[in-house]
């Protein structure tokens, strides 16, 4: 009986860098390092994966990655779904968490496992995880329930779901957390899934066609103390831009005594511009009756995100763009999970 057949697509990141004069940048022999892992250990003794790659030429350091790319990423193993029992994606951490959420929408086919998976070190240098990542993402793909089969990602000692992912550290080999949503599943000296996860895609706009959406059809705003209605205005004069994601603060908070403020909020909605509010805790959740520091977004026409991370946010704008929908839409869309992004 022949093994698992698994994709592994190398687009750059930390994982597969070298170290050049200029700093760390992406090498195009990872292929080498990934032939090397024929010997993976007690899970695949009996039945050895069969391990094929393709590599991105030219490799993307992530802190590059445009959501053209996302759209890429997802046709390339679309057209490769029915070749594949399952798929790891190698990617830079910089933007890996934007990345899997972009895939858990722009990915239209379901019940094979799509696996996102990076590194903090690159091969070859001591104590790296590059090794470790690579091995656990590819048994998770071979391993992971039809009934749990989505994006996810695997990092450390975590399985995630892949749009509710967020980085957490630069220095730390749990880079990755999921703190609104539980995880996946653990690794340790076994792989243990959390049957309980099952996925519910909302099939109603995979019949859509897709195009690449404009990068700044979208932008995010972070809420600070003293942020004012012209800064907000000037973001909101770029004449593409058709969503916004405002980091409100804890429950959706924001500084309602500030009336020019809520007057460029109101003013950007009466435009067409989608606001999205979402929080900037960790662990938060936009709910705009909870203060009457709330009520004032959702008077001046902003919704609430629930919990969607800003990554969620920001990839699901540019996905329900991509679709073609028009402001009301999309509006309606982003109060519904796509998949699995947030919850109801």
């Amino acid at each position: 009986m022949m093994g698992q057949r698994i994709l592994i697509i190398y687009t750059g990141g930390t994982i597969g860098m070298k170290q050049t004069r200029e700093g760390l940048a992406p090498a195009a022999d990872l292929a080498e390092e990934i032939r090397s892992l024929v010997e993976l250990g007690p899970a695949f003794q009996q039945q050895p994966p069969i391990l094929e790659t393709l590599a991105y030429d030219p490799l993307i350091d992530s802190s590059d990655m445009r959501p053209a790319l996302w759209l890429k990423l997802a046709i390339d193993i679309e057209k490769r779904y029915d070749d594949y029992d399952g798929f790891v994606v190698l990617h830079g951490t910089d933007t890996l968490a934007y990345t899997s959420s972009a895939l858990s929408y722009f990915i239209r086919r379901w019940g094979k496992p799509v696996v996102v998976t990076g590194a903090q070190l690159p091969f070859g240098f001591p104590r790296s995880d590059a090794r470790a990542n690579l091995i656990s993402a590819i048994e998770v793909a071979c391993t992971m329930p039809g009934s749990l089969a989505q994006v996810c990602v695997v990092f450390g000692s975590r399985i995630m779901r892949g749009n509710r992912v967020t980085k957490i550290s630069a220095r730390a080999y749990d880079a990755f957390d999921s703190p609104r949503y539980p995880l996946l599943g653990k690794i340790g000296i076994d792989i243990e899934f959390q049957g309980s996860r099952r996925l519910t895609h909302g099939e109603r706009l995979a019949s859509r066609p897709l195009q690449a959406p404009a990068d700044d059809s979208v932008a995010m705003v972070r809420l600070f103390p003293g942020i004012s209605a012209n800064l907000f205005n000037a973001i909101c004069s770029a004449p593409s831009l058709r969503g916004l994601v405002l980091e409100a603060y804890g429950s959706g908070n924001a500084p309602t005594r500030d009336p020019a403020l809520m007057d460029a909020i109101r003013a950007a909605v009466k435009r067409g511009i989608v606001v999205l509010v979402v929080s900037q805790p960790l662990d938060g959740v936009v709910s705009f009756d909870r203060y009457a520091a709330g009520s004032g977004l959702p008077g001046a026409g902003a919704i609430s995100g629930g919990d969607l991370t800003p990554e969620a946010a920001v990839t699901k704008l540019y996905y329900l763009i991509a679709c073609g929908l028009d402001a009301a839409q999309i509006t309606r869309e982003l109060q519904r999970p796509v998949s699995g992004e947030m919850s109801l």
